[in-house]
């Protein structure tokens, strides 16, 4: 089974592989691998019709199953200053880390403890030649959003990851040890065991077949 991984995002690909799994017959590409170069929208009203957008479009271009995502922290106090489908935007997708750490941080001013707590969902979509196949949306992972930076020395594109704070390692996680990565990484148990199920099916059904 041939799956490509929808993003160019590194960070997104290298989360998007280890939620996949080892299986010995299946073969991960990337986009970089091939001459797709395709610029999705994001228009949808859900986020898991946005991960089904991007999965449906990219399958159309290539023979290979896609597996394309979309996810969104929720940080509930902060009303209507805040959207779940619209982080980037908000924040300012064209700004530095650093410039969006801070415009977070100044919309979340006078707020703390349990009113800084935050949501990241998840939403994955596997389709193929245009056609969905499976999509789900599951919460990822769960914490805070730090009152102030451990520094402003942000590895490029984590800059959510400088903010999201777990109280049990008194850290955000960008500086969690990889014990404790893998620890915080439980929380997205359920959405890799319902895709893998999915991708044994898959590879079920192809050798029912041959």
């Amino acid at each position: 089974m041939d799956i490509l991984i929808g993003t160019k995002n590194n960070y997104k690909a290298t989360e998007m592989i280890s939620l996949l799994g080892e299986f010995s017959n299946l073969k991960i590409h990337f986009l970089e691998e091939t001459n797709i170069n395709i610029k999705i929208e994001e228009d949808q009203k859900t986020l898991k019709k946005n991960a089904e957008k991007k999965a449906i479009e990219v399958s159309k271009l290539t023979d290979y199953y896609v597996i394309a995502s979309d996810g969104g922290v929720d940080i509930p106090k902060l009303g209507k200053k805040w959207d779940i489908l619209r982080n980037q935007r908000i924040v300012g997708e064209d700004k530095t880390d650093l410039e969006k750490v801070d415009k977070l941080l100044n919309l979340m001013k006078g707020l703390k403890k349990e009113k800084r707590k935050a949501t990241y969902y998840l939403s994955l979509a596997l389709a193929k030649n245009g056609i969905l196949i499976w999509s789900t949306e599951k919460i990822y992972d769960k914490g805070y959003i730090a009152e102030e930076l451990p520094d402003r020395d942000i590895s490029q594109g984590l800059w959510m990851g400088h903010l999201w704070y777990y109280p049990q390692f008194r850290n955000v996680f960008n500086k969690l040890s990889e014990k404790q990565k893998e620890e915080v990484r439980k929380q997205g148990e359920e959405i890799k065991k319902d895709l893998q199920l999915k991708i044994r099916e898959i590879l079920s059904s192809t050798e029912d077949r041959s």
